[in-house]
C-alpha cells in the first residue's frame, strides 16, 4: 500500500547529535518560519549530553504553538548512536509530508526558507530537490557573514558537477517531495570505491543519476554555522 502523504505539509527533519549548545536556537529558527504548514521532526541519535532535557524543555515552552498543539512536533530518541545517514533516514521515515526538508542541530534557517522552497516545488513539478543559498558564520558571531563559492545554480550544471564525483547542494538546506523519498529512499553509507566522501554526497548523485532534477534557489535562506566540535570537522 502506497504511504499517503499530508498535501501541503513540509516536514523537517533534525538529525541531532550531543546538540545541547545550539538545538534550542535551530529549533527557534523553524517555529518561526512564515509558511504555517510544517511538521518538525527531531531524532535524538543517541546524544550522551543533555540535548534531551534541551528538547523537553523547549517543547515545553512552546506547548501553546500550533506545531506542538496540534502534534505537528515528532521526537524520536534513539537508544544509541547509529550516525549520521541513519539518524536523518529515520526521520525521514517519521516525516508525513508532501515535502521533507532537513536541518542540522547547529545551523539556522531564514523565516521564509521553506516557504519559498515549497513555493518552488509546487511551481516547478519537473524539479524534485531544491537547495539553497547559505550563509557562513562563526559560532557567536552570527552577524559576521561570508558566503563561499560552493553553493553552484542551474540545474543542468548541478547535475554536471554530481555526475564528475564533486558536490554543490548544502544537505541542511535540501527539500525534496516526500513522493521522491518513498521511491528511491534515504541516505546510505556510501560503497567503497565511489568518489563521494560523504553520505549526503552519496545521496544527491544517487538522485542524479536517475535523472532526477535538483536546484539551488538563489536567496540566502540557510546559515551554517561553524565551530570545531562540528560535524564536518570532527566526525558525527
Amino acid at each position: 500500500m502506497k504511504f499517503q502523504r499530508i498535501p501541503n505539509l513540509a516536514s523537517i527533519v533534525v538529525g541531532a547529535y550531543n546538540a545541547s549548545r545550539h538545538i534550542e536556537e535551530t529549533l527557534d529558527s523553524l517555529i518561526h518560519q512564515t509558511y504555517p504548514f510544517i511538521e518538525i521532526v527531531v531524532v535524538n541519535d543517541g546524544s550522551t549530553d543533555n540535548t534531551d532535557l534541551i528538547i523537553q524543555q523547549w517543547v515545553q515552552k512552546h506547548r501553546d504553538h500550533p506545531v506542538i498543539r496540534e502534534n505537528r512536533f515528532v521526537y524520536h530518541p534513539l537508544p544509541y548512536n547509529i550516525g549520521f545517514s541513519g539518524a536523518f533516514t529515520t526521520g525521514y521515515f517519521l516525516a508525513r509530508g508532501e515535502f521533507i526538508a532537513t536541518m542540522a542541530a547547529d545551523d539556522l534557517s531564514h523565516p521564509e526558507r521553506i516557504a519559498k522552497q515549497v513555493a518552488f516545488l509546487q511551481a516547478n513539478t519537473n524539479f524534485c530537490l531544491c537547495g539553497s543559498g547559505i550563509a557562513c558564520f562563526v559560532d557567536g558571531n552570527f552577524e559576521q557573514q561570508f558566503v563561499t563559492d560552493f553553493v553552484k545554480y542551474g540545474y543542468e550544471n548541478i547535475a554536471g558537477i554530481y555526475l564528475s564525483g564533486g558536490h554543490c547542494v548544502c544537505h541542511g538546506a535540501l527539500m525534496m517531495r516526500g513522493s521522491l523519498f518513498d521511491l528511491l529512499g534515504g541516505l546510505e553509507r556510501y560503497p567503497a570505491g565511489t568518489e563521494t566522501t560523504t553520505e549526503d554526497v552519496y545521496f544527491i548523485t544517487r538522485y542524479v543519476l536517475r535523472g532526477y532534477s535538483v536546484e539551488n534557489l538563489p536567496e540566502i535562506l540557510y546559515y551554517y554555522r561553524i565551530y570545531p566540535e562540528q560535524r564536518s570537522q570532527q566526525g558525527f
